[in-house]
């Protein structure tokens, strides 16, 4: 599911909530203050988060977000209350992804479906077939699986026999085709599709693990995309 944080007076949230960031299909939570909105990030790992410039703070929080170290992408939307349409080039120079001027009104709709779909492109799941080692704490010697698909984010990967649960923590190492060394690093369950598969959402890598890791899914894009 998206998780979405917005970052707004309550006055402003009475406005927001008819737009289609309050569809029943997200996860979402709301901060009046900047400083809160930065605490929330970090326990809910949101996917989109929309800030109201105005704020005190606002600048911050978003300086804060792009470098902030998430499990994935982070699309930054700002609201503005000039009424002039904004030009991706005022949104790139305030580290934003998107602006969208306020009071919200039709035109807002297809910005919106385009800014809930930035995730899914920002995480391009690719298909892969490389060994997985995981270790758990509970459980003495290396378990090996066999990786399916991955993205910045995670991976999903077959393991007969490994008993986990959503919620439960992993050690990986992940032998990267082409790489130097194995990737080290730590991982969730927060799936399980089938039996002997799990959904891996990335915790956090050792060294350059991450660096690594996009390298190869760079590579991977570009064998697709020539």
């Amino acid at each position: 599911m998206t998780t979405i944080l917005i970052c707004a007076s309550p006055d402003l949230e009475s406005d927001l909530c008819h737009t289609l960031f309050w569809r029943e299909d997200l996860e979402r939570y709301v901060a009046e203050k900047p400083d809160e909105a930065r605490m929330l990030a970090l326990a809910t790992e949101p996917h989109i988060v929309v800030v109201d410039r105005d704020l005190k703070g606002a600048a911050e929080l978003v300086a804060s977000l792009r470098n902030q170290s998430l499990a994935h992408p982070v699309s930054i939307v700002a609201l503005s209350h000039d009424a002039a349409s904004p030009q991706d080039g005022e949104a790139a120079a305030g580290g934003v992804d998107a602006v969208l001027s306020l009071p919200p009104g039709p035109e807002w709709d297809t910005r919106l479906d385009q800014i809930l779909q930035v995730p899914t492109r920002k995480q391009a799941r690719f298909d892969v077939r490389f060994d997985v080692e995981t270790l758990l704490r509970q459980t003495p010697g290396a378990h090996r699986g066999l990786a399916l698909n991955m993205s910045s984010g995670g991976m999903l990967i077959e393991c007969p026999g490994l008993r986990l649960q959503p919620g439960d923590d992993v050690a990986l190492s992940l032998p990267i085709p082409g790489s130097r060394a194995p990737v080290e690093g730590r991982a969730r369950v927060v799936r399980q599709p089938h039996e002997e598969r799990l959904g891996l959402r990335f915790e956090a890598f050792a060294g350059d693990g991450d660096a690594r890791v996009r390298e190869f899914l760079a590579m991977l894009a570009s064998q697709q995309h020539p």
